[in-house]
């Protein structure tokens, strides 16, 4: 009987007045279920008492992936055990959590752009929510055969150098732009069956190597402890890229993050190496370039997609940055 009771993943969950819910799984409602070519994708919905969002799970071969979208009507706490041995990938794209672990002294405040990658092997904790607090989370847990198929610690020792206890100190970092880009890919997606698994399974590993790259260069600022200042110009950098059709002043990006606006300024050309402007510009170029190379839009749509009011002022700016027209540049790609 004991044997049962510890291969299980038992969680219960805890509301603020301390009314007892037997598992995560309660407090949802299951909305659609596929399952094609090895892979089962499940979709729930929060049941109306407890939140208004959803929560997605697809699983394959050692592999699973869970997008949490949700408002909290309570405050939750979840505790309990975790007996598997699993590497987790984890990034909060919006929303706050306070992570307590059996064994680590102070609790962990995750918050909204960090992500954090470990080893966890049999733990004991618990998670608490906020109520009235958007939660958004990408969640990637990978078995320990689907480490060793792609040999995942035969190089970088990753069980060992990701373990929980090893990194206790220094787990989260920032949401960097390339790692924007890939979870935007994975919560648009629309593939299905074989197609889902190979998308998946791809940024899956896209997003390790991108972890691995990172922690194997010279220390530099991104390494360092994230102090609040930091996670306000990632906050910022995030706004920029979430939605290249907004330009954002200085004073408007200032506003959203809660800093001066000459210490934005200042502090952001240290982190990134370029000026806002310069930041948000480049963006804009190499969006604008994509979709004069590879789509149909008209150029008026494109202007406005990469955030000018009108073609005449994308054309203008983008003839300053690449020397030609928008239109000239679109001829010239489709000749090659």
């Amino acid at each position: 009987m004991d044997k049962k009771r510890r291969k299980k993943t038992s969680f219960i969950a805890v509301t603020q007045n301390r009314k007892k819910i037997d598992t995560f799984y309660s407090i949802l409602e299951l909305i659609k279920t596929q399952e094609q070519c090895g892979i089962t994708s499940k979709m729930y919905k929060f049941l109306e008492e407890f939140g208004m969002g959803y929560f997605e799970n697809h699983r394959f071969d050692g592999l699973r992936i869970s997008v949490f979208d949700v408002m909290l009507k309570k405050d939750f706490l979840f505790e309990g055990y975790l007996s598997t041995d699993f590497l987790e990938l984890s990034f909060l794209i919006e929303g706050e959590q306070i992570i307590k672990i059996d064994g680590i002294d102070e609790d962990l405040a995750y918050e909204s752009q960090e992500c954090y990658l470990l080893y966890l092997s049999k733990i004991r904790g618990s998670v608490s929510y906020h109520k009235r607090k958007r939660f958004k989370e990408v969640k990637i847990r990978m078995s320990p055969d689907f480490i060793k198929r792609h040999r995942l610690d035969e190089e970088y020792n990753i069980l060992e150098k990701y373990a929980l206890l090893q990194l206790q100190d220094n787990i989260l970092r920032p949401l960097c732009p390339k790692t924007q880009e890939i979870l935007s890919e994975i919560l648009t997606d629309k593939r299905k069956g074989l197609l889902k698994r190979l998308f998946l399974e791809s940024k899956t590993l896209e997003l390790i190597a991108l972890k691995l790259e990172s922690s194997t260069k010279p220390k530099q600022i991104t390494t360092l402890p994230i102090d609040n200042m930091v996670k306000k110009l990632y906050q910022a950098q995030h706004l920029i890229t979430s939605d290249l059709s907004i330009q954002y002043s200085i004073q408007q990006l200032s506003r959203q993050i809660g800093l001066n606006d000459f210490i934005l300024k200042k502090e952001f050309k240290i982190l990134f190496g370029k000026t806002i402007f310069e930041y948000a510009s480049e963006l804009r170029m190499n969006k604008a370039k994509q979709l004069l190379q590879h789509s149909q839009k008209p150029i008026y749509e494109i202007s406005e997609l990469v955030g000018y009011k009108n073609s005449t002022h994308f054309t203008a700016a983008f003839k300053k940055i690449e020397g030609v027209t928008p239109k000239k540049y679109r001829q010239a790609k489709r000749l090659l």
